[in-house]
């Protein structure tokens, strides 16, 4: 015969059941964000997807794995269309590590995070070690750092997202964290070891209320110090901006506008320190557009630099070593490397006007857009609604 409960017994159940059956919570509908604009869809189209996959061939990596660092939203919208379109094609377990501040138990946007994370790691093509690492990603800056550690662990990698709402160059949030300059510098250390060509993707605010004062003067005397040292450099600047009237010195940063001259000073930055590692920068294609309400020039860009190993032979200081057919000097390489960027940034895809102008391509982002966000949860029936109720009849691309 069972035992009685007693009435304490059945209060320290019901503090431990609660009353009964609890029902499920309504469903939150999940708004639109500013990121899920056609115009994004165009960059992971046209830039992201597209240099991937031509990497991915090159290497020929089917049936083996492609390794991907990435800085995802919440959504893993990038993992989720890389894997669609070049892993699952091409039998490619992608194999990602994030970071993500989202992932910390403290932040309120984790259950988001979450069940993205969930839904993503069950897809075939995704490899089960996956992960997205709670930490500030500007943290793989200090050597040594479990950051750091995370990094090297799964490096060297086959491409590097640095996808960013708020600038690279921009202030410092706060004290003791390094920078994003830093980051990426660690990063490009462990991809020395990397004996594959690679990707290096950023997307980043350039507006002058994005870049930080000191920043913003050194990457104007990068740009300076390249065309005044590299002919092959100055002579692209010169076919594309025009030559100038006078016989006085170029000043890069009087001829293009400060969009221009953000993109050719962290350009050279990133090849400069590439030589400086053994790494020889292929500069793809640069993709802008504006975020800032009203007209104006475009304040985002997205860049794409594939790197292949090019190791660097250090001079014997003791003269002993018999070098045959010496090679280039890192200036001749930086001026080889950095010839064509100006003309790679005059012709740039400013991607608002593209889509103003391409219903076909405007169209097709639509499409994409709303099969990514419904995978991803959202309503998808409510996408082209949002998307012409904030840009109108005009189809003002974003």
């Amino acid at each position: 015969m069972a035992e009685e409960v007693t009435g304490s017994e059945e209060d320290d159940l019901r503090a431990l059941l609660g009353e009964g059956p609890v029902p499920f919570p309504a469903k939150v509908e999940r708004g639109f964000k500013p990121w899920h604009r056609p115009r994004k869809q165009y960059v992971r189209d046209a830039q992201w997807s597209r240099e991937i996959g031509m990497l991915a061939s090159d290497l020929k990596l089917g049936g083996s794995e492609f390794r991907y660092l990435t800085l995802p939203g919440n959504d893993l919208l990038d993992i989720r269309y890389i894997a669609e379109t070049v892993c699952s094609p091409l039998q490619v377990k992608l194999r990602y590590l994030g970071f993500n501040t989202a992932a910390t138990s403290q932040d309120s946007e984790q259950p988001e995070l979450k069940s993205s994370e969930f839904s993503v790691i069950r897809m075939d093509c995704i490899h089960s070690e996956s992960e997205v690492y709670s930490a500030d990603f500007r943290s793989v800056g200090q050597s040594r750092s479990p950051e750091w550690h995370r990094v090297k662990r799964d490096a060297p990698f086959h491409a590097i997202n640095i996808d960013l709402c708020g600038g690279f160059a921009g202030v410092e949030k706060s004290n003791g964290v390094p920078n994003y300059f830093a980051a990426l510098q660690a990063i490009l250390q462990h991809q020395m070891h990397s004996d594959e060509d690679f990707l290096l993707f950023i997307t980043t605010r350039m507006d002058d209320d994005s870049v930080k004062d000191t920043a913003k003067e050194a990457l104007v005397q990068l740009a300076q110090q390249i065309h005044d040292d590299c002919t092959a450099y100055a002579s692209d600047f010169a076919a594309v901006w025009g030559p100038q009237n006078n016989t006085s010195p170029i000043r890069v940063a009087d001829v293009v506008d400060t969009g221009e001259v953000f993109m050719l000073g962290l350009t050279q930055w990133i090849i400069s320190r590439g030589v400086e590692l053994g790494l020889k920068a292929s500069v793809r294609s640069f993709m802008t557009y504006r975020v800032a309400p009203g007209l104006g020039d475009d304040d985002i860009v997205s860049l794409a630099i594939r790197f292949r190993p090019d190791p660097v032979v250090r001079p014997d200081p003791h003269g002993l070593v018999k070098i045959i057919n010496p090679p280039p000097t890192p200036a001749e390489k930086i001026c080889a490397q950095s010839r064509t960027v100006p003309g790679r940034v005059n012709r740039r895809a400013k991607v608002d006007e593209l889509l103003h102008t391409r219903a076909d391509e405007f169209e097709k982002c639509i499409q994409a857009s709303t099969k990514l966000l419904g995978a991803a949860g959202y309503d998808a029936s409510l996408y082209r609604d949002w998307v012409m109720q904030e840009y109108g009849e005009s189809k003002a691309t974003q």
